[in-house]
């Protein structure tokens, strides 16, 4: 329990980190409901439970700036659950205000820094939302403790139940020789609103002096959220009397005093009657004193309403000191690396060990049968070679001898089987213990695939998390962004649990945020100009996630204004992507705002109009092995689509062959396959394509990009077709071997800038193939086309 405590421990910081964004994400989540439905009270309940959880976890490893911001939160939330506080828009807004402020604490922290911004102003609006006044300055509130600090000083200390003399004996023995045993006594001030938690703020910095044997009360009360006067610690500790004293400074402000007291049998003896008489009544007296106070704020009846002009004050103090973030927060890698696993899956995985650990034992058990049955068939050997040594000297003998010339064929065949009849069946104990342990390992072959396929599909289900890890971080974003756009927008959230790979969640946030701002601010209409056109005054985006076979399928679906084609040409013209005289088909169009820098926003805000978004958006998701592509209709509204594979670890590649080389192409991104004679190959403008059903795609030759050296003169080439509908393009290769899983090995170094790789696979055999990047390739061939048609546009001029 002790080393728990320690803030300085790595394990316990990113467990409180992991925990504390969960909290954090929990009460977003919850506020946002709770706006729609003020009188939710299992939403209520949730606020508060995360927000008390918050408090003791900062308290826990020493952020007293998160854990007291945290209480003043907490207090607002519990008038809340209370009835006392009612819930409404602009308070909905206060608390997510103060929950941005406790993102940032976290944030600050992780980053190794304290929190140091000016949050007066948000306290005070919390406490006013209270009904309590303004927190005193801080110059005021440190005289009033000091004072107060001096007073209690002059008065008796309550020092704590004394220890028994079996309790002593047991902590005496408990302490090394070499050390001393100290009795520290600490009082905290019953006005502070951290008072509960100051117990345990006197144990962490008392175990950095030693180690902690007792406390009174017992440890586990003190994490009870429960005020006490005064804590007694018991400490083994290596420091002398003023070398303790002197680094037994007060924890924080939450304490008033602090007594050390070295203790000895002798000494605690003498005085253990006159502190049991003593520590009672001083007990009493303090709590008497505690519960006064107690009983004296409730008295207190908080503001039942406040008036709109009010309301607006504490808003406007809000936005001059935190600054409303529009986007989720990024966590950082400490955090994102911790992965929450059902045990299910964690005890199917278990099961699969064990079994592969029987299968291993029963390859061992084949392997020792291997061995003796291969000794036993050397000794055979030897045998047999004996005896056809022995069966030529016969022979020989025979042939020399008179009676043989008598004898006929036959006689003499069979005079020799009868001798050497031991030659015909000298192996066939060993031909049929061989048959048997072949036919054991080909068994346990097959059941170590079965395994190694299990086991592969139980580690990719671990891998797996939903979706809704991202998804309900929107509302937030949406409810921002509407609020800031001054627009009605319905989030309308499908399919969060499905389930996709974790490395590819951590990468798919940035891109659907540019997707959900772009439906919010090019997409959905204000309210006035839905009305004007017959629509509801609140539009829709729904954001859907399905599996479609090995993909899972993302849709941001919207009811706005739609793409309008003509701007989009428009635009195209003037920045010179297109000729004038181009027909666009509508595809075209829509492809066209995935362009970089391409926008049509008419004035540039902080939500969009920079040309930043939606090609970043497909880089990104080419980077994922995924597509992205775009429909719309004007008036109606736009629907974006991206597939992706559910893991990026292990894909089905098709194995080909360039000359020794082989290469592995991602079977999401092949088309078809084709074996092509090279008179097939045509040239337009210099370049190799090749007809495909009244298609005409661009060919890529290997191992002219790879500079391998290889036979191009073949009767046959094999023609792989890369790419989607929109894009293709013909890869040239020797060979097709075939499918196969690919173990994905990120490549490094000098590797990484390689054009057109995108990783190594080491096949079966041991050796490497390289993993085909079809986008780069396809960015390759359009490259090679703007060139030519460069050239053919300088060539007319």
């Amino acid at each position: 329990m002790s080393d728990y405590l320690d803030p300085n421990n790595e394990e316990l910081l990113k467990d409180f980190f992991a925990e504390a964004y969960q909290q954090v994400d929990t009460i977003e989540q919850n506020l946002l409901v709770l706006e729609n439905d003020p009188s939710n009270r299992d939403a209520i309940d949730e606020i508060f439970r995360a927000a008390h959880t918050l408090k003791g976890g900062a308290a826990t490893v020493q952020m007293d700036e998160l854990a007291e911001f945290t209480h003043v939160v907490e207090d607002v939330l519990d008038d809340v659950r209370s009835g006392k506080v009612e819930i409404n828009s602009e308070r909905v807004d206060l608390l997510l205000s103060a929950l941005d402020i406790i993102k940032s604490m976290l944030s600050s922290r992780e980053q190794g820094d304290v929190y140091s911004e000016d949050i007066s102003s948000v306290v005070d609006a919390l406490k006013a939302m209270k009904g309590e006044p303004a927190e005193e300055k801080q110059e005021g509130k440190k005289k009033k403790k000091e004072d107060k600090k001096n007073t209690e000083d002059k008065e008796e200390q309550v020092t704590g139940l004394a220890v028994t003399e079996e309790e002593l004996r047991e902590l005496l023995d408990a302490v090394p020789r070499s050390n001393n045993l100290y009795k520290v006594d600490i009082s905290f001030d019953p006005d502070n609103v951290m008072n509960s938690v100051g117990g345990i703020q006197g144990f962490a910095m008392l175990k950095a002096l030693g180690s902690v044997l007792k406390t009174e009360p017992e440890f586990e009360k003190l994490y009870e959220d429960e005020f006490f006067p005064v804590v007694t610690y018991y400490v083994s500790s290596p420091l002398s009397v003023e070398e303790f004293k002197g680094k037994a400074v007060l924890p924080s402000d939450v304490a008033l005093s602090i007594d050390v007291v070295k203790v000895s049998a002798d000494a605690l003896k003498a005085s253990s009657s006159k502190e049991k008489q003593t520590s009672d009544t001083s007990n009493k007296e303090k709590t008497e004193s505690a519960e006064k106070e107690v009983y004296s704020k409730t008295e207190q009846e908080p503001e039942e309403k406040e008036t709109e002009e009010t309301i607006e004050s504490i808003n406007n103090q809000i936005a001059k000191t935190v600054e409303r973030k529009q986007t989720p927060t990024k966590k950082s890698a400490a955090v994102e690396s911790i992965l929450r696993v059902d045990s299910r899956r964690i005890d199917a995985l278990l099961n699969l060990v064990s079994e592969s650990v029987i299968n291993k034992a029963t390859f061992n058990q084949i392997s020792v049968q291997f061995s003796e049955s291969f000794t036993q068939f050397q000794t055979l050997q030897s045998l047999m070679t004996d005896k056809l040594r022995t069966f030529i000297d016969d022979v020989i003998e025979i042939s020399r001898s008179p009676d043989v010339i008598s004898m006929s064929d036959k006689q003499l065949k069979r005079m020799l089987s009868e001798k050497y009849a031991e030659l015909f069946t000298m192996f066939d104990p060993v031909e049929s213990e061989f048959k048997d342990i072949l036919s054991k390992y080909r068994e346990t072959t097959q059941q170590l695939n079965r395994i190694t396929g299990e086991m592969q599909e139980a580690v990719m289900r671990i891998r797996m998390v939903p979706i809704s890890q991202i998804f309900s971080r929107f509302p937030r974003l949406v409810r921002d962004l509407s609020r800031s756009l001054e627009k009605n927008i319905n989030l309308i959230i499908e399919g969060q649990d499905t389930e996709l790979d974790k490395s590819v969640i951590e990468d798919l946030l940035d891109p659907l945020i540019h997707c959900v701002r772009n439906s919010v601010d090019h997409g959905i209409e204000t309210p006035t100009e839905r009305k004007k056109i017959g629509k509801s005054p609140e539009g829709t985006i729904v954001l859907r996630a399905k599996n479609e076979g090995n993909l899972i399928v993302i849709e941001i679906i919207d009811d706005g204004k739609g793409i309008d084609v003509d701007a989009v040409r428009k635009r195209a013209i003037d920045r010179g992507l297109i000729h004038p005289n181009k027909v666009l088909s509508q595809v075209e169009a829509f492809n066209l705002i995935f362009e970089p820098g391409f926008s049509t926003a008419k004035k540039v805000t902080n939500v969009s109009g920079r040309g930043v978004g939606l090609d970043v958006v497909k880089k990104q998701i080419e980077k994922l092995n995924g597509s992205i592509s775009v429909w719309s209709e004007k008036g109606a509204g736009t629907h974006f689509t991206i597939k992706l594979p559910l893991t990026l670890a292990i894909i089905q590649g098709l194995m080909v062959e360039v000359g020794k080389e082989r290469y592995a192409i991602p079977v999401t991104s092949v088309i078809d396959c084709h074996r092509i004679k090279p008179d097939e190959i045509r040239f337009i403008d210099g370049y190799e394509v090749f007809d495909v059903r009244d298609d005409v795609v661009s060919l890529l030759r290997l191992n002219r990009l790879f500079k391998i050296d290889t036979d191009e003169q073949r009767d046959y080439l094999f023609v792989v077709i890369v790419g989607n509908e929109d894009k293709k393009m013909g890869i040239i290769v020797d060979s097709i071997i075939g499918e196969e899983d690919v173990v994905i090995k990120p490549l490094k170094d000098h590797f990484v800038n390689s054009p057109g790789i995108a990783g190594a696979n080491i096949t079966g055999e041991g050796t490497v193939s390289l993993i085909i990047d079809v986008p780069q390739l396809l960015e390759l061939g359009l490259k090679r086309e703007r060139e030519a048609r460069k050239k053919r546009e300088t060539s007319i001029i």
